[in-house]
């Protein structure tokens, strides 16, 4: 079974606004990421980053409401159908995406954070020298997780990740419902909760 997650990431000073307008809560227990559905952690960097696990939804029609009045990181990895992709917003408007998908090939809009040419530079190189034959990993498939542990300090969702980046993390309470209606019901259904059987 594969990865299929996101990470919301703001300063992390605007953590638990941001806990709060998703609905979930702080539970105290701290472990690896991968442990809970949803996990939260601040990095050195001064940015919290919240992975929600086994959800999807549409950055360009669900993040632009939450980054109103800030910047807001998203990163969707979905290594079942191989499309992972980043988008940094300010004020609901895209500064810059990153997106890598098995169909459509690798992408980039605005300006990528400084270091990722260099990166993909690297994997480009290593899918390069794969056997022909037998290609086996797509090594693009990780730039938009490296744009956004260029800004955030996480990378943990990387295949060649070290298990280390994973651990540290609150292991928070999933929303039983939205924390607010409108807005946030309809986020209630993309991220799995509030809905009916």
């Amino acid at each position: 079974m594969g990865i299929v997650a996101n990470c919301l990431a703001v300063r992390a000073s605007e953590g638990d606004t941001l806990l709060e307008q998703v609905g979930a809560g702080r539970t105290g227990q701290t472990g690896d990421w991968s442990e809970a559905v949803y996990a939260g952690k601040t990095f050195g960097s001064g940015w919290y980053v919240l992975v929600i696990q086994g959800r999807r939804f549409d950055p360009d029609q669900d993040l632009a409401p939450l980054a109103s009045g800030r910047e807001i990181l998203h990163l969707s990895v979905d290594d079942v159908v191989m499309h992972s992709s980043a988008v940094l917003m300010k004020d609901g408007k895209v500064v810059w995406r990153v997106t890598s998908d098995a169909d459509e090939g690798y992408s980039e809009e605005g300006q990528p954070p400084g270091g990722l040419a260099e990166i993909l530079a690297d994997l480009r190189r290593q899918q390069d020298e794969q056997d022909p034959d037998d290609p086996g990993t797509d090594y693009i498939f990780d730039a938009p997780i490296e744009a956004a542990g260029l800004v955030t300090g996480f990378r943990g969702l990387a295949d060649t990740h070290d298990p280390a980046l994973g651990e540290g993390f609150e292991l928070l309470e999933p929303p039983a419902r939205p924390a607010r209606p409108g807005l946030f019901a309809s986020l209630g259904q993309i991220f799995g909760f509030g809905r009916k059987a």
